[in-house]
């Protein structure tokens, strides 16, 4: 035994020297990798804001800006005779104490300014993904006097100013060249600016529901399917808001959306009838409808409550090229269709012991302005025309009206007056001069006949009124 173990130990001191010199490597083999691990970092660390700053750049190389500006000046005048079961009085300290508030007046408004400039954006993202941005800037001369006519003593306020982004969206696309693809897309979605409303604002469509059922402020999805060559259904579920009020210089005929579901489907089809055409239907439910009318600042979003379900039913029709000539011509129709809750909003001022409390913020001492949501059906009629005299010069005439229970969906409209929102009759008349490809200037002339109260309200019993604005306008803008 013992020779054995003699014979082994040369061995067995040997592997162990063998071992030491291969442990010794592989401590040495670490500590190598640990400096070329060092350097790499280091070497990461250095060039990942280069990295960085290029995919930035890259993404920002792919973003089309296009800016618009436009300055607007409006001159006014406004009249109403007396409004049904209205008698709320003018409050001390006030010039005009013990007067008429809401009714039997009459008043000419000073020349108003206001200017808004815009910024869009848009980009081809590459594998079927697009971005579309747009960022706002409004500002308007209410220092002296509001534009909103709603009462007597015109209200003072410092000139407003906004600033806000209103569209920010991605279309995906994952079957684009197929001949019926489907796209999907979500984000604060473009669902203003609708049709008919671009041929007086001389530009391109900037929504795909038609104006006259739906033009509000939303986020949220739309899924688009191409059905034909010129055949489109879209589907939307969103969230309807509003803008800031200093976005709206008039503000009377608005309300501030402060909870509404989306619900909606809309189809439309170009074809050729008289010449190029587009017929437009929709069914929009805006679900759980909480909204305040803009009443002043005392008036928030604890004054509402959800009052029900508002729906709205739509169809139009546009043609271009009129039987081949220059002139446009649209008809739109819609219904408004309310399921209300029995919930109530209130704006209506107390009588204590028969005499108006001067402390109590309401609106007014009749009662159309408290009620549940509108009981009864609404209607309203759009239509219009516009004639290209000229490569440079165009003309055009638009009316509407709005039934007594008529609510329209258009907290968002961009036109200055909402005036789809009316419960009467509305006219325009305009010429628009483009002086240059990018400049052009607009003159018009707009008479609003109000025949019933709460004009874009969606509550309360509306009850006559006999209320007339003269508005006359011109307008510079830029677009690029």
């Amino acid at each position: 035994m013992k020779k054995i173990i003699l014979l082994l130990t040369p061995l067995l001191l040997l592997a162990s020297n063998n071992t030491q010199d291969r442990i010794k490597a592989l401590e040495d083999e670490l500590k190598t990798i640990k400096t070329d691990m060092k350097y790499h970092q280091d070497d990461l660390d250095e060039r990942m804001p280069i990295i960085e700053s290029v995919e930035k750049k890259s993404i920002l190389d792919k973003i089309n800006f296009s800016p618009e500006v436009l300055i607007r000046f409006d001159k006014m005048d406004y009249k109403t005779s007396k409004i049904e079961g209205e008698n709320t009085i003018i409050q001390a300290p006030h010039p005009m104490q013990g007067e008429q508030r809401r009714d039997e007046y009459s008043k000419e408004f000073d020349l108003a300014a206001a200017v808004r400039v815009r910024l869009n954006m848009e980009a081809d993202l590459g594998e079927s993904i697009e971005f579309h941005g747009r960022m706002v800037f409004m500002n308007s001369s209410q220092s002296h006097q509001r534009l909103c006519i709603l009462s007597r003593d015109v209200k003072s306020a410092e000139s407003s100013s906004a600033f806000d982004i209103d569209r920010a969206y991605i279309d995906y696309t994952p079957n684009k060249i197929s001949p019926y693809p489907f796209t999907f897309s979500f984000g604060l979605l473009p669902t203003t600016g609708g049709t008919p409303m671009q041929y007086a604002q001389d530009t391109s469509r900037k929504s795909m529901f038609p104006a006259l059922v739906f033009d509000m402020n939303s986020y949220g999805l739309i899924g688009t399917q191409k059905l034909g060559e010129s055949t489109y259904i879209r589907a939307i579920l969103a969230k309807a808001y509003t803008m800031r009020a200093n976005f709206y210089p008039y503000q009377c005929n608005r309300e501030n959306i402060d909870n509404a579901n989306i619900m909606g489907i809309y189809a439309d089809t170009k074809f050729n009838f008289l010449g190029k055409s587009l017929l437009s239907f929709g069914v929009n439910m805006l679900h759980d409808l909480r909204a305040h009318p803009y009443l002043g600042p005392d008036v928030t979003s604890s004054d509402s409550q959800i009052l029900g379900n508002m729906l709205t039913f739509g169809l139009g029709l546009d043609i271009d090229k009129l039987a081949g000539s220059d002139t446009t011509l649209f008809i739109h129709t819609a219904l408004s269709n309310p399921h209300g809750n029995t919930k109530i909003d209130d704006y209506q001022i107390e009588l204590v012991g028969g005499v108006q409390d001067p402390n109590d913020p309401g609106f007014t001492v009749a009662e159309y302005a408290t009620g549940e949501m509108l009981n009864s059906n609404g209607y309203s009629i759009y239509l219009g025309t516009k004639y290209e005299a000229t490569s440079t010069i165009s003309i055009g005439a638009e009316y509407n009206y709005g039934s007594k229970y008529w609510f329209s969906a258009t907290q968002g409209a961009e036109d200055m007056y909402n005036k789809l929102a009316t419960r009467g009759q509305v006219i325009e008349a305009y010429g628009i001069w483009k002086f240059h490809k990018n400049l052009s200037t607009k003159l018009g002339f707009m008479q609003s006949d109000e025949m019933y109260t709460g004009s874009g309200w969606h509550f309360g019993e509306p009850v006559k009124k006999d209320a007339t604005q003269n508005i006359s306008y011109l307008t510079f803008e830029a677009k690029f």
